[in-house]
């Protein structure tokens, strides 16, 4: 069960990862054409503009769960970094659970929410919306299953160090 986990855990890193770079990489491209665009007789579609809030929005939706597996997410250290190192630690594990329920509270109406925006049509390019609403559902699953991969043991947390 533990491989299985593993794998599936890899498998995550790695997808978010590939999600995390195209969409940087989307983003630098559509605002570069976008800054290219302010120059004197340079057209640039109107759909830049949406297209670089996608990405944006893609770009978030890909790294969140990279970044509380890594132990990279908010917190609030001044509180943590006065705690003795078995109650910080405890401190991490209770926010990991808050994640992980509140993912999993979010879950129902994030599928409710893309079942309504089915056949939505962008405004400026003629593409589904579900490209974008798709991040609705795509945060709280990567939240909640890299909130439990650090439940069991995977994610890192920072040291002391890191946070002061």
């Amino acid at each position: 069960m533990r491989t299985l986990f593993e794998l599936a855990l890899c498998a995550m890193k790695w997808i978010c990862r590939i999600g995390t770079v195209v969409a940087f990489v989307v983003l630098i491209a559509v605002v570069t054409m976008q800054v290219l665009g302010r120059l004197p007789n340079v057209y640039v579609p109107a759909w830049t503009e949406e297209v670089s809030r996608f990405a944006l929005i893609h770009l978030v939706s890909f790294s969140c769960g990279l970044a509380l597996l890594d132990g990279e997410m908010v917190n609030v250290d001044i509180v943590t970094s006065m705690l003795p190192e078995p109650a910080r630690n405890l401190a991490a594990k209770l926010v990991d659970v808050v994640i992980l329920l509140f993912g999993l509270a979010i879950i129902p109406s994030a599928w409710v929410y893309l079942e309504m925006s089915l056949g939505e049509r962008a405004r400026s390019f003629d593409a589904p919306m579900l490209w974008s609403y798709v991040d609705v559902m795509i945060i709280p699953v990567c939240l909640v299953f890299f909130a439990l991969a650090r439940l069991l043991g995977y994610g890192r947390t920072p040291t002391l160090e890191e946070l002061v």
